[in-house]
C-alpha cells in the first residue's frame, strides 16, 4: 500500500514547526518519516523536532519547489527502501516554497504514486500578518491557493471580529479549502489529519489526457475582454472576489462540459497566459462519465483525476475556480462557455 503524505506549507514565521511537533505529539503511535526543507546551507528545523524516533531527512541546499529534481526523488527512493520503518510521511517546506512544485512528483510520476499518496496539503497562516503577506508576497498567495486545508494560526492574538473577517477572506481566495482555527495551545490535529484531497477518495490515479493542444485563440479574450462577442443567455453563476490585486473567480455550470475541449483550452491558457494564474481547480460534469472529474493545475500543467460517482438524484453542477492576479471574469466566462457540450448551448 502507498504511504500517506502530508505536505505542510506556510509563509515564513507562520508556525509550521510548532504545528509539526503538535502533530507528532498528538499521534505517538504513528511512526512518521519527515522531510525538512530549508532555504540555505545551515539546517536548523530538523533539530527542533521533539520526537527522537522520527525518521528525519534534511534538505538544506535549496527550495524543493525550485530545484525539484533529483534531490527529492532520491529521498523518496531511499524512504521507499525502508518503508517498513514508518507509517506516514510529512514534508515541511520552506517558508517561500510554492507547494504545487513540491506536489508534482506525487501527482504526475507513476513511479512515485505507486509508493506514496498525497493525502493533504496544509497551509499555516499567521492571523497577525496574513493581510500584509497577501499584499506583498506572491508566495503566500500560492501557498493558500494550492492548499486543501488552511489553518489560521495565532488566533489568540487577534480579535474575534477580525478573525471572522480573515476566515471570509481565505474562503474567498480558495473556495475548495477548509478553513480551521488554532494556536500553539490548541491545534485541531485530529480534524486536520482527517481532511483529504478530493482525489484521495478514489483509487484511480491522476492522469494527463493524451490529447493534442489546440491552436485556437479562444483564450485571447482573457487579455482583451469580450469584444465583438456576446453571451446568448445566462448559462452559469460566478462569484468574483478581489483582495488587493488578487482575484478569485468562482463559476458554477448546470450544463455539462466537453472535457477534452476544456482540458485543451485550459492547458493552452496556462502555456501562453499562465504567469498571473496561481491556481485552477474544478469539479467537472461530463455527460459521458458517471463520475465527477477533478481538474486542477499543478504548476503550469493541468491534471485530471476521477472523483466519486454522481448520486442518482444529485444535480450535476460543475464548479471551477481561478485564483490569480488581476484576472478578468469576462474572458474566463467566454472560454468556459465555449467548452460546454454543443447539445447544452
Amino acid at each position: 500500500m502507498p504511504k500517506d503524505v502530508t505536505l505542510l506549507t506556510g509563509f515564513l514565521g507562520s508556525g509550521k514547526t510548532t504545528l509539526l511537533n503538535a502533530i507528532l505529539s498528538d499521534r505517538p503511535q504513528t511512526r512518521f518519516a519527515l522531510i525538512e526543507n530549508e532555504f540555505g546551507e545551515e539546517s536548523i528545523d530538523g533539530q527542533l523536532v521533539m520526537r527522537p524516533d522520527v525518521d528525519v531527512t534534511e534538505l538544506s541546499n535549496g527550495c524543493l519547489c525550485c530545484s525539484l529534481n533529483d534531490d527529492l526523488l532520491n529521498v523518496l527512493e531511499a524512504l521507499d527502501d525502508r518503508r517498513d520503518k514508518f507509517d506516514e510521511l510529512i514534508i515541511e517546506t520552506t517558508g517561500i516554497a510554492d507547494p504545487s512544485g513540491v506536489a508534482v512528483p506525487f501527482l504526475m510520476l507513476p513511479i512515485v504514486k505507486r509508493s506514496f499518496t498525497l493525502k493533504r496539503v496544509i497551509c499555516l497562516v499567521d492571523a497577525e500578518h496574513v493581510e500584509d503577506q497577501l499584499r506583498d508576497t506572491e508566495e503566500a498567495i500560492q501557498q493558500i491557493s494550492f492548499s486543501d486545508v488552511i489553518l489560521l494560526n495565532k488566533t489568540d492574538r487577534v480579535s474575534p471580529d477580525y478573525l471572522a473577517q480573515l476566515q471570509d477572506t481565505l474562503r474567498s481566495l480558495n473556495p475548495f479549502a477548509q478553513v480551521l482555527l488554532g494556536h500553539k495551545e490548541a491545534y485541531p490535529v485530529d480534524e486536520l489529519m482527517r481532511i483529504e484531497r478530493d482525489t484521495a477518495a478514489t483509487d484511480q490515479p491522476a492522469t494527463l489526457l493524451p490529447l493534442p493542444l489546440s491552436s485556437t485563440n479562444a483564450f485571447q479574450p482573457l487579455a482583451k475582454g469580450i469584444q465583438n462577442r456576446s453571451l446568448v443567455r445566462p448559462v452559469h453563476q460566478h462569484h468574483h472576489h478581489t483582495h488587493s490585486s488578487i482575484v478569485s473567480l468562482s463559476f458554477r455550470f448546470e450544463e455539462p462540459f466537453n472535457l477534452t475541449r476544456l482540458y485543451n483550452q485550459l492547458t493552452t491558457l496556462l502555456l501562453y497566459q499562465g504567469q498571473g494564474i496561481y491556481r485552477i481547480k474544478g469539479i467537472i460534469a461530463d455527460v459521458q462519465r458517471p463520475n465527477r472529474m477533478i481538474l486542477q493545475s499543478v504548476g503550469s500543467t493541468m491534471t485530471l483525476a476521477e472523483g466519486a460517482n454522481w448520486l442518482p438524484d444529485e444535480s450535476r453542477i460543475s464548479r471551477i475556480v481561478f485564483i490569480g492576479k488581476l484576472l478578468k471574469p469576462e474572458g474566463f466566462e467566454t472560454l468556459l462557455k465555449d467548452c460546454l457540450t454543443k447539445d447544452s448551448q
